[in-house]
């Protein structure tokens, strides 16, 4: 079933803007420390929004992970749903069926609780594992480079258009390696104003945006991605590699979190995300195998959690401790002008702020030989 907002618009979140600016600006962003752990700015977000401290938001992103792996390597013959339970307890439900006890004692070999598939378990939960998964979903291969003062990370802000200042404002999403293209930025693909151009002599340019600035030129956009994903690529200007080959995303201006690898959506995990209009804001996965209309394109792959995002978040990265999950796409709140008054404007209508996202090994998959920058 295709779903929409109900009684909000679900809305892309990415930022019109039609400003003309003089001349590009240039400004260097502070040193970042490279010391291991969280920024300040997401410790901040994990305690507002999850009520967790760093050591809990981390046990449980790797719980996350665990089971992702474990379903993956078991596959949907023997594991019909993985998630993380109110308390952050790994679950596992086991197939009825000639391996339930193999895969049962596994499961609990791993830490796991398990509970028999022949249960009545929600939606949610049945849709958590994609049967047709065929990659281990932690890549851990080590391609980040140096962070320096002038790198561009995920959740900067970038204007997908033209030097005068009109287009799209977006966040850029993880830096990765494409084995044709070299450096590349992974963001959203509706942040794309002429996605018919994209690859073309006439495809959009990416700008980085420095408040109501725009900078000079770093890339252009080489794919577009708006049915079933959501999600573009930007490849990077030769004279700008140097600094898309950090691994880490931030709040813009401010410290960084180095992503590790990547991992597919659980339902329960803890993630935040990274835009740069709001900066970090976290939730937990909802659902996972989602189908959202936006506008007359269709996600049938994305996963809905309850972050809150606004315009000009579109794009950012939504991690999971320190793992890659996925990009930001559409938000019920999108619109609002703060989260604030967006999460009592959902609470008076029975719901809460929904960010949907594409789950970043779909995107990985689609793009043989793409690999995130991770450390």
């Amino acid at each position: 079933m295709r779903r929409r907002a109900l009684g909000l618009s679900m809305v892309a979140v990415s930022c019109l803007i039609t400003m003309a600016v003089s001349a590009p600006v240039a400004t260097a962003a502070p040193a970042v420390d490279a010391a291991p752990g969280l920024p300040l700015e997401l410790i901040d977000a994990v305690a507002r929004d999850l009520g967790l401290d760093p050591q809990q938001f981390l046990d449980r992103a790797d719980a996350a992970r665990r089971l992702a792996e474990f379903a993956a390597a078991v596959g949907s013959g023997g594991v019909t749903g993985t998630w993380l339970d109110a308390d952050g307890r790994p679950v596992v439900a086991v197939a009825d069926g000639p391996t339930y006890a193999e895969v049962a004692d596994a499961a609990s070999a791993n830490g796991f609780a398990t509970v028999t598939s022949g249960i009545e378990i929600p939606q949610a939960v049945r849709d958590a594992v994609d049967p047709l998964l065929d990659l281990l979903p932690f890549d851990v291969a080590p391609t980040a480079g140096p962070i320096r003062a002038s790198s561009y990370l995920g959740g900067d802000s970038f204007l997908a258009g033209t030097p005068a200042g009109l287009g799209l404002r977006c966040s850029l999403g993880f830096n990765a390696v494409d084995p044709t293209h070299g450096s590349v930025n992974i963001t959203a693909g509706h942040c794309n104003p002429s996605a018919a151009d994209t690859g073309s002599a006439a495809s959009t340019g990416a700008y980085p945006m420095y408040g109501s600035l725009v900078g000079s030129k770093f890339g252009s956009f080489y794919r577009t991605s708006q049915s079933h994903n959501d999600y573009a690529l930007i490849d990077i200007d030769d004279a700008n590699v140097g600094e898309f080959e950090g691994n880490a995303v931030r709040v813009p201006g401010s410290g960084p979190l180095h992503v590790t690898g990547t991992v597919d959506p659980i339902v329960g995990a803890p993630v935040c995300k990274s835009g740069s209009r709001t900066g970090f804001s976290c939730g937990t996965i909802l659902s996972t195998g989602q189908n959202i209309a936006m506008g007359e394109a269709v996600m049938d792959r994305s996963f809905s959690t309850s972050i809150c995002a606004l315009r000009g978040d579109s794009g950012g990265p939504i991690v999971s401790g320190t793992l890659a999950v996925g990009i930001a796409s559409a938000s019920n709140v999108g619109d609002q002008p703060s989260c604030e008054i967006a999460t009592v404007f959902t609470m008076l209508q029975g719901q809460r702020p929904e960010l949907f996202a594409t789950p970043i090994n779909d995107v990985l998959a689609e793009n043989p030989g793409l690999t995130v920058r991770t450390s």
